[in-house]
Formats: C-alpha cells, structure tokens, sequence
C-alpha cells in the first residue's frame, strides 16, 4: 500500500463544519463559498494533507481507511460502467480532475469543486450525499448563457431527484426547449431549483411547454429570472393537428412513464392548443413555491413576448386505468408564488387551482398577440384567449373550481407595447384580474392596475373580499357598444365586499362608466371611488348590485365635465326582477360634476331605479348630487327629491325684480331664506312671491340690513308648479342692497 498522510481529526471536524455552515447560507453565499472560493484559502484549512489520487487509482478496491476523508482528484478516471461504493464520510474534492462512466453510490459523503468544470460524465449518483446543492456544471453544463445546456440541466434534476438535493444555478444557462413535443422539462416530487448571482435561465419554447410539472409535489424555484429569447407568430395559429399530437404523446408518455397511468382509448386533459406555449405549465400539482422569480422576454416588440406565463390546468390522477376519458381527475393546490416580477408577456397566469396565494406580483410590460408591425391583433381568427395578468377559472372542469385565492401586494404597472389598436371583436379584453366562472373564498387586497384596458372581470364569485384597490385606464379605446368597463361584471356575486377602491379612467370623452353594474347578494360597497374626465354616456351606472341585501356607502362618482344628453340618466341601477322583488338593498352615493339640471331637473337630474310600487320590502337610496345642491332620497318606492337652489340678487332700479331661480313644475318650496348681504335703500320693504297679486307668499319681508329671515311652508301654504320668483319693494330699490335668495324645494313621487 501507498504511504497516505493521515488528516488530523481536528482539521477534518473543521472542513465539515464549514461545509455545513454553507448550506445554511443564502444562495449568493452558497455560491461564492462552493465555486469561487479556493478550499485551500477557508478558514485556514490546507489540502496538503488531502488524499491525492493518483491516476492508478483502483476504484473498485478502495481501502478501508480511505474513510472520512478528504480526496483530491486531479485526473480523469473512467469507471468502465462498475458501480462504486464510496467508504463513509468521504469528500469528493474535485480540482480538474473528473469521473466517468460508472455508478458512484456515496455515503455521507460530500461534493465540492475547484472552478466550474464538468465533474461526472455518464456517471449516476445513489446512496447519501451531505450538499445541499449540486451544480449543473458538474454534469457538462458549460453555462454561458449561448451553448445548449438542456442535456446537462436535465441531468442534474435526475440526480437531485435521486439524492433528494436541490440544484443551484449559479451561472447563466441557456435551455433549447424549441423542438415541439420533445424537450419540455419535466419537474418531479422534491424538485428544488435556486439562483445564485443574479443568473438567467434563458429558454425558447415556442409550441410546447418549457417546463411541466405533472401530479409533483413540492417544487420550489427560488432566486431565478427566466429570460424568454423566441418570437411566434401571429398568423400561425397553434391549433396545428401535427403539434397537438406531438404535445398529447409527450404528456401521455410521462404520464405513463411517470404516474402509472394507463390510458386505453384517452388521451390526457385537454384544454386547447394555445396552453402548449406556457413557460409553466402545471396540471394537477401539490404544493408549488415560487419565490423572487421574474420571467421577462429578451426582445422589445410585443411578437417576442413570453405568449403564456403560468398554466393551471385539470389532469388525470396517479395510479389508474383510464378507459374512453373516464376516470379520477384533480386539479394544482398549495401554490404560493412569492415576490414574482413579470416583464414582457401576453397571458400571465391563468387557470384553475385552489389553494393559491399570489404575494407581491408585479407586472412590467404587457401586449396582446401580434405581428411586429401591429398587424393581427389577437392572431389570425383570434386563436390566442383575452389575456390578462391574472385569469382564474373552472377552465372547462365540470368537477372543480378556483378555491381559497389570495392575490396580496400586487402592481400591473400596465406598460404597454405594441400597436394601439384593439381587437375589433368582443374577445379583445386584455384587462388586469380576471375572476370569473365559479370561484370560491377569494381575498384580493392592495392591488394597483394601470392597464388601460382597464382592471378586471368579476363573476360568479361566492365569499369575496376586495379591499385597497386602485386602478386608472383608458377604457375609451373600446368600441362602446362592447360595454368594457375598467371593472366589469360578468356574473353573480355571493357574499363578496369591496372596500377602499378607486377607480379612474382616464379616456378624454368616456361613453360608458368604468364601474358596470352588478348582480348579487351580500354584496357591499363601502369607500367605492369612481373617477372620469369627460362623461357623454347613455348608460345607467355605475352603482347598482340588482339582488338583495345589498349596500353601497361612503362612495361616490366624480364627472370633470357632463356632456350626456341622455334624459333619466340613472346612477343607481336594478334589474327589472329586482326592483319587483328586491329588498334589504341600502345605497348612499355622492355626485360631483353633475350637469346642470336647472332646465329641467326631472329629466336631468340623477335618476334612481331601486324599487317599484309592487315592491313592498324594505329598500333604500340616497344620493348627494353635490354640485346641483340635490338630493335624492328613496325608500322602498317612494322618492323624495330636495333641492336646493341658491341666487345672489344685486338690487337695480323699480320696485320688482325677477330671480333667474324659479319654482319647477313638480316641486313644492318647502323653505325659502333669504340672507340680506347688504343693507336696502332707507325705507324700503322687501318681499318675496310668484306674482304681483301675491307679492309675499313666499316670505312677507327680508331683512332690511344684514341678516336672514327665513320661511317654512306648511301645507296650507304650499306652493306648486311652475311659479317665477320676485323681490317686490314698496318702492325703488335705488340700486341698494344685495339679497340671498335660498329655496329648498322638495318632490314627492311614487315608481
């Protein structure tokens, strides 16, 4: 035997300490300590007392007390296909040295390397390594961001997923995932992938996934950007029969393969061609973590951007025979997707999934489907879905639905490229949060959309709370007929609150509401904001939830300038069913920016659809028209409307002097005031009536210096229907004295 020195069992203790300690780093330090750092240089420790392997080594003979210790491989060695078991405690320090083509089955034993050579070369890994991490480079990955490292990457998931480590990408690595239906990356149970150094996973998919993970649990991605470098094109529908059979065979393959199971006459779930270009897809997964992840596209036009972020998607369970599409199905839960940045995409992350909690997303640039030159818009024959940054869904499933979404601390900064044109149909809605179908025990909080195609689709939703919500678009680039409101209702709602919301549009000449009207029960509305510059509309909006046991308070609609025409323009809205049969619906809205209503203000004025006479539950409404001084006050089917309207008279010349105010058909004065700003001419009288046979029905004297003096009208004395309004003065005003002129007049009706 070969004289070996012999390491000191103190030194040794200390090269596994430090060892240890790595692992539980961060992974920037994880890095540095495995690939940078030279060993020899750690903490003081020297390698001149390490094992030297010589190049005649006999791998297939190791003496025992090769144990617990540390071995320096400098050379190549060719395993020639043995199997070799390592003695227990061994590190395996690689310095351009390499093993081949063998099984190498370890215990305790510990990986570590000089540089970022290639380590193991057909070589598998059994038996119990102490890293955490291995390293792609370690199985040929060359890791420059431009050669193909797929092969390299696949191979090391395989050994993690052996040993039950996770795999630390510390460099950038280009995966060539272009080739349909053959090289999407399958992620099993356990599989733990983490960045170190800012790096880039750079991938091309373009017809089939880049990464599926199908029925696996517990997959964590941390620390990573994935760099999207492809370009589809939008004529070129997906729906290829060629490509569809290409992508079921590889998927029916793994599920064959992976998940035992059998599928007699049936292909796997399907949900339409288009999903096939996901970067992720994951069908029926448990227990998924993405953390400080970004997905970004290398290129600058929206036909270079990532086409699908993130697929949910239903899929047959394990263990089964499948037989003509029948049998057990399960949809992904327990998915957390912490801190995730995406920049560059069409659709983000869509389908079905329970469990789900999206924590801190935020949205860069966004697009729909198109050619470099704008052309296309949505694909040839629109094969591409409405997009958005989220889309949750039952996706076609007839036994489940999105359950348990949280979706916290997000920002769609709304940064659109491409052309400005829309699709001219009415799938052509690229708003941000689409929620809609059936879904259950869903909490949006804090979430800030500056799309201008607006925030989102709500609909069929049951035990809802959406709260600190702020959107500004541009909703005005729609055709208006398609009624695409920044926040849109496309189904019932259930128990489902909205609470400190802002919605703002920013289209110069808006011909709809931004908010659309809902239906549901149990729904509230409380510190609801809706904000537009100028409003010619024709729609009745934007508050309204027709059902029952519903509520809108503290909220308000503020209009920069009110072009509308449209007579009985109403801003609270029921449904035909509801203002029959309604009840326990309570609404309190504000109006800024009215328009004038003093030409007709039956006709003008903010109109309330709430209840009709046959309704005899309990509804109310109330609305503060704030720049007209009207209210609207309605309960069950009675509606009283005060007015309040206000002139400041500066006396001339003669004895009479008529009000640009008057009293409109269909209200009564309750009350008139009028506040003398400045003292009358010496002495002269005062009054106020409809005519000069009634000079004072209306309030037998003002003030003749300054004050108030005021009148409320009985039944007796009120007085209805078009009536002028006159100061008359037992003599000439004299061109002295300045009055305020206050009436509160007040109409009762019946619907």
């Amino acid at each position: 035997m070969k004289y070996r020195p012999i390491i000191p069992l103190y030194l040794l203790l200390i090269l596994m300490i430090i060892f240890q300690f790595s692992c539980a780093k961060d992974s920037d330090l994880i890095a540095e300590f495995i690939i940078e750092e030279n060993l020899e240089d750690l903490s003081g420790i020297e390698l001149e007392n390490a094992l030297q392997i010589p190049s005649d080594f006999d791998w297939t003979n190791i003496p025992e007390d090769y144990a617990n210790t540390v071995w320096k491989i400098t050379e190549s060695f060719d395993l020639k296909g043995a199997s070799i078991g390592l003695p227990e405690g061994v590190t395996l320090y690689f310095n351009g040295g390499e093993l081949t083509n063998g099984t190498l089955t370890g215990s305790k034993t510990l990986i570590a390397s000089q540089g970022s050579s290639q380590v193991f070369d057909a070589v598998s890994l059994t038996g119990t390594f102490e890293n955490e991490y291995i390293m792609p480079y370690w199985f040929g990955a060359v890791m420059d961001g431009v050669t193909d490292d797929r092969d390299a990457f696949v191979a090391t998931l395989a050994q993690a997923n052996t040993l039950g480590l996770k795999v630390l990408v510390e460099k950038n690595i280009f995966l060539d995932v272009e080739e349909t239906g053959t090289k999407s990356i399958f992620f099993e149970d356990n599989t733990w992938i983490e960045g170190a150094n800012d790096i880039k996973i750079i991938y091309n998919n373009l017809y089939s996934p880049a990464f599926i993970i199908a029925l696996s649990k517990n997959v964590t991605i941390k620390n990573i950007e994935f760099l999207y470098d492809q370009t589809y094109d939008a004529k070129a529908s997906p729906n290829d029969s060629g490509r569809n059979a290409l992508n079921i065979t590889q998927i029916n393959r793994y599920l064959t393969t992976h998940r035992n199971i059998t599928l007699t006459q049936t292909n796997n779930v399907w949900r339409g061609p288009s999903l096939y270009m996901a970067t992720l897809l994951i069908e029926a997964a448990t227990g998924v973590n993405l953390e400080n992840v970004k997905f970004k596209a290398k290129g600058e036009t929206a036909d270079t951007f990532i086409p699908w972020v993130i697929k949910f998607k239903e899929q047959y369970t394990t263990d089964q025979t499948v037989t003509n599409g029948v049998g057990d199905t399960d949809v992904t839960r327990d998915v957390k997707l912490t801190n995730i940045t995406i920049d560059g995409a069409i659709m983000g992350i869509q389908g079905i999934v329970q469990d789900f909690v999206a924590d801190g997303i935020k949205s860069l640039r966004y697009s729909d489907v198109q050619s470099s030159d704008g052309s296309n818009v949505g694909g040839v024959d629109n094969w591409m879905p409405p997009p958005h940054l989220f889309y949750l869904n039952d996706d076609n499933s007839t036994s489940y639905h999105p359950d348990g979404i949280k979706i916290l601390n997000v920002v769609d900064l709304g940064d659109y490229v491409g052309t400005k044109n829309v699709r001219t149909v009415l799938s052509g809605y690229c708003n941000s949060l689409k929620l809609v179908g059936h879904v259950e025990n869903v909490v949006v909080d804090n979430y800030k959309s500056y799309r201008r195609d607006g925030l989102g689709d709500l609909g069929g939703i049951n035990n809802g709370v959406f709260k600190n919500i702020y959107a500004e678009s541009t909703v005005g680039i729609f055709d208006p007929s398609f009624q695409f409101s920044s926040l849109r209702s496309v189904g019932s709602l259930t128990n489902v609150s909205f609470d400190n919301m802002t919605i703002k549009d920013n289209t110069a000449v808006l011909e709809i509401y931004p908010l659309s009207t809902f239906k549901g029960d149990y729904v509230t509305m409380d510190n609801v904001h809706v904000y537009v510059n100028e409003l010619n509309t024709k729609a009745h909006g934007p508050f309204g939830i027709s059902g029952s046991n519903n509520r809108v308070v503290n909220s308000s609609l503020t209009i920069k300038k009110h072009t509308s025409t449209q007579d009985y323009s109403g801003v609270i809205y029921h449904d035909n069913v509801t203002l029959d049969t309604g009840k326990n619906n309570s609404y309190d809205i504000l109006i800024n920016g009215w328009r004038s209503i003093a030409a007709d203000p039956i006709k003008k004025s903010t109109r309330v659809l709430l209840a009709n006479s046959i309704n005899t539950n309990t509804n109310f409404a109330k609305i503060t028209d704030a720049a007209n001084n009207f209210t609207i006050e309605q309960n069950n089917a009675i509606k009283k409307d005060t007015w309040t309207r206000t002139e400041v008279v500066t006396l001339g010349d003669g004895n009479s002097q008529l009000l640009d105010i008057s009293i409109p058909s269909g209200f009564t004065v309750q009350k008139i005031t009028a506040k003398t700003l400045k003292n009358l001419a010496s002495g002269i009288e005062v009054s106020i009536g409809t005519e000069s046979s009634q000079k004072d029905n209306l309030l037998s004297a003002v003030s003749k210096t300054i004050g108030s003096v005021s009148n409320t009208l009985n039944e007796a004395t009120m007085i209805s229907g078009f009536k002028n309004i006159y100061l008359f003065a037992n003599g000439d005003f004299n061109q002295s004295g300045s009055i305020e002129v206050t009436l509160a007049l007040v109409r009762i009706s019946e619907y």
